[in-house]
């Protein structure tokens, strides 16, 4: 074969190879919040603070946005790789819907309602765009969205049972092992926190559910969820 007919295959094959444009190749976040839109005033009835509207099209859009709320939708998602969602509802003006991203892949996305404390009565509308394939719910940010993956860990170390963290980001319960600590999520289980508190500075076997939040002073934080504590000291040292 030609020194030329190589050349003009390769250049070929790389113009196949190559996205046909800077949206396709471009990475998604998880979550967008999307603030310069509004919905229409119908989306109270198919929505609320824990359960958002959920929107997988162009045409599903626009019964809820007006002409111009949509074309601004849809300068910001891409509805073949991404949905949206609408929550809405009424209540105290300082009430808050927060997310947490829990890292992993694909990502989780975990909401959170904050009420507010005044007892003035107006409506709240908020537009997440979401990509595909992020798994999401309304809930407790500190339990993994259900899922068939998972991973169960069995540690050995020291238990503390009075950690402290800046802004209250820990469950209060530790094990370290070889340098690296993880946090201890008992669950509210009272028999598990009646042994914690028995082992309180001594060797420890924790089994259960590995998972990461994120926090904001402390970055990640990764919880075990404790499925069983044992006492851990007659079997040597971690």
């Amino acid at each position: 074969m030609k020194p030329t007919t190589i050349v003009s295959c390769l250049a070929t094959l790389l113009f196949l190879v190559m996205p046909c444009s800077g949206q396709e190749s471009k990475t998604l976040p998880p979550i967008t919040s999307i603030a310069k839109v509004k919905p229409d005033a119908n989306v109270f009835k198919r929505s609320s603070r824990d359960k958002p509207l959920v929107i997988k099209s162009k045409e599903i859009a626009a019964k809820y946005f007006s002409a111009d709320s949509l074309a601004t939708l849809i300068k910001h998602v891409d509805f073949d790789r991404q949905l949206v969602l609408v929550f809405a509802w009424r209540g105290s003006g300082q009430d808050r819907l927060e997310y947490s991203v829990l890292e992993s892949f694909p990502e989780q996305v975990v909401f959170s309602f904050k009420p507010g404390r005044t007892r003035d009565l107006r409506p709240h509308t908020e537009v997440f765009a979401v990509r595909s394939n992020v798994k999401w719910r309304s809930g407790d940010a500190t339990k993994p969205v259900k899922s068939d993956q998972y991973i169960k860990v069995e540690v050995k170390g020291i238990l503390s049972n009075e950690v402290l963290a800046i802004g209250g980001e820990t469950t209060g319960q530790t094990i370290t092992s070889r340098g690296v600590r993880w946090e201890l999520d008992l669950a509210k289980n009272a028999a598990l926190q009646k042994t914690a508190a028995q082992l309180h500075g001594k060797v420890v076997v924790v089994t259960g559910q590995l998972h990461v939040k994120r926090g904001v002073e402390i970055r990640q934080r990764w919880i075990v969820a404790v499925e069983s504590l044992r006492d851990g000291g007659s079997e040597g040292s971690p």
